[in-house]
Formats: C-alpha cells, sequence, structure tokens
C-alpha cells in the first residue's frame, strides 16, 4: 500500500516500536499520515516526486523552455499547441527540441507564442519506490522497464528514491505521529497539563532539517 514515500510495513518499521508492527491497530492513521507529509513535500518544493507515465502538463506559450513537476524525466513523449481552448491540440512535437531530462527541462528553440497560446507536454518521470506489500497483487513491485532503459540514457539508479529524502520523510512523519492522541482520550483535554493545543499543532510543521534537506528539491517555476 502507498503510504507516502513508501509502502506501509516500510513506514510502520520506521515509527513504531518493533513490538508492535506486525499489528494493525493504527494502519489507517499512519497510512493517512504518510500520504499526508508527501503531499506537503511536494506543495513545498513546487514539485510532485513520484514517478508516473503519461503526465500530462499544460502552460503557456509565451517562454522557451519549461521545468516539468516531476523531474527526472524518462521520456518527453509529445508536446502540443493550441491558440484557443475551442481549438484541437497540434502536436509540434518534431520542431527543434532540445532537453535536459535530468532536469527535467525541455526548450522549444524559441517562445512559441503569446497567450492565449497553450502547451500541453506529456512525459514519463519521477522518482520511483516501491509501494507494495506482502500479500498485495502486484508485490513485489519491480523498476518499470521506462526507468531501467530510460530514453534519456541516464543511469536508472538516479530515478530512485534519494536516501536523504527518505530520512526527511520518516523523521517528519515520526513528528507527526508524536503530536497525535493515539486513544482519542485527551481529545476533551485540550489546554491540559498533558499538552498544550499549541504543542500539539507544532507537530505539523515542517522541521528545521526536513526543510534543509527540501530546499535543493525545490521547483523555481510559476505554473
Amino acid at each position: 500500500m502507498n503510504a507516502g514515500f513508501s509502502n506501509l510495513i516500510t513506514l510502520k518499521q520506521n515509527v513504531l516500536a518493533p513490538a508492535i508492527v506486525s499489528a494493525t491497530d493504527y494502519d489507517t492513521r499512519l497510512t493517512a499520515i504518510g500520504l499526508g507529509v508527501a503531499k506537503s513535500f511536494d506543495n513545498y518544493c513546487n514539485r510532485e516526486f513520484m514517478y508516473g507515465a503519461g503526465i500530462q502538463e499544460v502552460f503557456t506559450g509565451d517562454r522557451p523552455f519549461w521545468f516539468t513537476r516531476r523531474p527526472l524525466v524518462t521520456q518527453f513523449t509529445k508536446v502540443e499547441l493550441r491558440y484557443f481552448r475551442a481549438d484541437a491540440w497540434t502536436d509540434i512535437s518534431g520542431q527543434p527540441l532540445a532537453a535536459d531530462e535530468e532536469k527535467g527541462m525541455i526548450h522549444f528553440g524559441y517562445t512559441l507564442g503569446r497567450n492565449p497560446i497553450q502547451v500541453r507536454l506529456t512525459y514519463n518521470g519521477g522518482f520511483w519506490w516501491p509501494q507494495k506489500d506482502q500479500g498485495e497483487a502486484g508485490y513485489p513491485d519491480t523498476v518499470p522497464a521506462d526507468i531501467t532503459n530510460n530514453a534519456a540514457g541516464l543511469d536508472p539508479a538516479k530515478f530512485l528514491l534519494p536516501a536523504d529524502l527518505a530520512f526527511a520523510f520518516f523523521m517528519q512523519v515520526r513528528k507527526v505521529w508524536e503530536s497525535v492522541d493515539k486513544i482519542g482520550d485527551k481529545i476533551s483535554e485540550v489546554g491540559s497539563n498533558t499538552r498544550q493545543s499549541s504543542e500539539s499543532l507544532a507537530g505539523l510543521d515542517l522541521i528545521p532539517e526536513v526543510k534543509a534537506i527540501l530546499e535543493s528539491y525545490k521547483r523555481y517555476q510559476l505554473t
């Protein structure tokens, strides 16, 4: 099961005490936290980390290049253009193009036009990590052939989730987990001496060490 930047069992092994990793009592809450933390990383970095195929992004044509939301890119498959929303998309993939798949950048050779011209880019890209747990259909999931034999000729290892991102993810999930009322008996005790409400909410912030890691993954482009 996808639980953010890992499958659920790996997340449990990194958050729970060994004696309760095999228990299922907290699976739903941990999965929700993991997915929420992963999405907060996406939002903070203005990008999406998880690998996908056939990703489409639409943007205005008043620019000569574009940085995708899911670098690294295994391949750019199509570039299309239309002048108005009512128009059909025209494939312009054959025009002079340059690309830096490792940075997720495609250059069109020139500014395609002014607003309201739109461009639709289709590509495969992002980081990959195992998401299936034992017992699920398709377990164990393997690295897609699109990565192992990527058209860009990049080292497939570069597409695997970086160790520092995985570390930041587990660290942030643990921080949030510490602030969660596991049993639900503290809900009526906000402001008690056991836990101030402000202290509990502080657990939802990205911790400084995590922010420092994410800085190098920020995508600096308006969308």
